[in-house]
């Protein structure tokens, strides 16, 4: 059984202080408290799942499929038939309601940076790849005074760049709310990344070769996060430097820890996560000021 909060390894730490570890921040990031009407609440953006049903539901509202076969979508997503939901449901909705949609989950003025975002700008991340649409993170990182340049898969050769140069940027992995047209959400869009995009993959590859890659927010076996994975496969040789997840104890066998650290170099951190997973952030409050001591000792 998992601590309530996970021991950081020193290597973790000695990667960060270093300017050799990029965050991977999954859709958990966008979650914690926020004030709202003056009141405390929490904050979720929809994880892929969670989107495909809100975007099933606007087909069914506005007339564009029936509730029976509506019914049957919202079943084909909690089976985890993500990339043909995403196919069909963006068919149904057509491209101007579809981009409607999404602008009203993701640019919802509602939405704030929480305390997690506030941390994670704290820490000096080599950069930071996250498969969010949201704006939240480069928000935060403005609030700071650092305006951070923001990538897709069209800009490999920037990322090239950034990366050769040690310049900080945020890399949108699956797109941008700002560019609709780099936004990966069905079977097409899987297709493009994965198989069009060959400059693309040779940057990420570049990033798990030689980065040491901390992933946050995300369930590693959340399809947005393997299509990610699967682009980077070749680079999981055991040689290059270890990679580390924080993680819910609750999700995780002893057989899937031995599997993520043999097939992909990833460690598990794992926590016990209870309602809202606060200790996520209890775990950044540790990282940063092990990264402040780490670096006032040099």
């Amino acid at each position: 059984m998992a601590n309530l909060l996970p021991d950081i390894p020193d290597e973790l730490i000695e990667a960060i202080v270093s300017n050799r570890c990029v965050l991977f921040a999954g859709s958990g990031v966008s979650r914690g408290k926020v004030t709202q009407k003056g009141k405390s609440v929490e904050q979720y953006l929809p994880t892929w799942e969670g989107l495909l049903v809100l975007l099933v539901d606007r087909a069914i509202k506005n007339g564009y499929t029936s509730s029976v076969e509506g019914q049957k979508l919202r079943r084909a997503a909690k089976d985890g038939k993500y990339l043909f939901v995403a196919e069909t449901v963006r068919k149904l909705l057509g491209a101007r309601e579809f981009d409607d949609a999404l602008e009203e989950i993701f640019r919802n003025p509602a939405l704030h940076h929480t305390k997690r975002h506030e941390l994670i700008s704290q820490i000096p991340f080599n950069c930071v790849v996250t498969t969010n649409y949201d704006k939240l993170l480069e928000v935060t990182y403005a609030r700071r005074g650092n305006i951070p340049p923001t990538y897709t898969f069209y800009d490999s050769p920037d990322v090239i760049s950034a990366l050769s140069h040690n310049r900080f940027f945020i890399l949108k992995a699956h797109g941008d709310i700002d560019r609709k047209d780099s936004l990966v959400l069905s079977e097409k869009d899987y297709r493009d990344i994965v198989y069009r995009q060959p400059g693309y993959r040779a940057a990420l590859n570049t990033i798990f070769i030689t980065k040491t890659v901390l992933f946050l927010g995300t369930s590693l076996n959340d399809i947005d996060v393997r299509v990610v994975l699967e682009s980077v496969s070749e680079s999981f040789s055991g040689k290059g430097p270890q990679h580390f997840a924080i993680v819910p104890s609750q999700s995780f066998s002893d057989a899937e820890l031995q599997h993520w650290k043999q097939f992909f170099g990833i460690h598990l951190l794992l926590y016990r996560a209870t309602k809202g997973h606060p200790q996520v952030d209890n775990i950044l409050e540790v990282l940063v000021k092990k990264v402040e001591s780490k670096k006032s000792k040099k």
